[in-house]
């Protein structure tokens, strides 16, 4: 059982890594293998701290049953599997990543907060953003989405298959939008989510902390009012200060930060502007 988990885990990366690394290369040909040395060490500590996390990845589905019991004997209600039975298999999948991406939205939004921040800010280090960003998760906010997709998937009571292909669906978007090419989908950038706009979330320009929280669907954005798309980014990614490409650093961030601030941590200049 181990094994098969541990496989998943690996075939959730290794899938989106090929199938972005082929979007680049459509879209830019040849100048997709041309990485300038920023991008070569981004590409190394993405990757180093994506087989990290990969050791993390299994707990959702050993966690599942457990939780699951938990409502049982709390007496909390749920979804049982059987539910599920008459309905195919995309409607469930569909429904399952709208649930999922409306607990991923609020997620982000706190992690964007005082005192979460520490434990985002090593996503958003990267100044040269490319698909193996999506890697770049300190292991402490794996944990924070790792515990909120169980408590769903649990309560959903969705089938092992359906879980599956939520994962991978998950996590090859969320490959999707961290690729390093202006991809933008017109009035369906305000429906799902495109390159240009997670670049935007990744800007480092005040009017833009805090917006475009969505992994897939944008209009969350558009509905509670953290939407920012005004064109093409040209503006400079990470945050001034950020621990770059060093990879101590970035496992250790959060540890840094609350030893460097104390109380007060790292807070993202976003609370000097709007409120989101």
């Amino acid at each position: 059982m181990l094994k098969a988990i541990f496989a998943f885990s690996l075939m959730s990366v290794f899938i989106p890594f090929f199938l972005s690394l082929a979007l680049s290369v459509w879209k830019k040909g040849m100048a997709a293998f041309h990485w300038t040395p920023g991008m070569m060490k981004s590409g190394a500590s993405n990757i180093a701290l994506g087989f990290l996390n990969v050791l993390v990845a299994p707990s959702v589905y050993l966690l599942n049953d457990l939780v699951r019991d938990g409502y049982e004997a709390l007496s909390i209600p749920h979804i049982p599997v059987s539910f599920w039975s008459s309905y195919p298999f995309w409607l469930i999948l569909l429904i399952s990543l709208i649930g999922k991406d409306f607990a991923d939205y609020w997620n982000h939004r706190l992690l964007h907060k005082p005192g979460f921040w520490i434990i985002h800010a090593v996503h958003h280090s990267d100044p040269d953003m490319n698909h193996t960003t999506s890697l770049r998760v300190h292991i402490l906010e794996s944990v924070v989405m790792v515990g909120s997709y169980t408590v769903i998937l649990s309560w959903m009571g969705l089938p092992p298959a359906a879980a599956a292909g939520l994962e991978i669906a998950r996590s090859l978007y969320n490959r999707f939008v961290h690729v390093d090419v202006d991809i933008h989908l017109g009035p369906l950038s305000k429906v799902i989510a495109t390159p240009r706009f997670h670049q935007w979330h990744h800007a480092d320009k005040p009017v833009a902390y805090g917006k475009n929280l969505a992994n897939i669907f944008s209009f969350w954005d558009v509905l509670f009012g953290t939407y920012y798309v005004p064109g093409p980014c040209k503006e400079p990614l990470g945050f001034e200060g950020s621990p770059n490409h060093n990879l101590p650093k970035l496992f250790f961030w959060p540890l840094i930060e609350t030893v460097r601030f104390g109380k007060s941590i790292f807070v993202r200049p976003e609370t000097r502007a709007a409120d989101i």
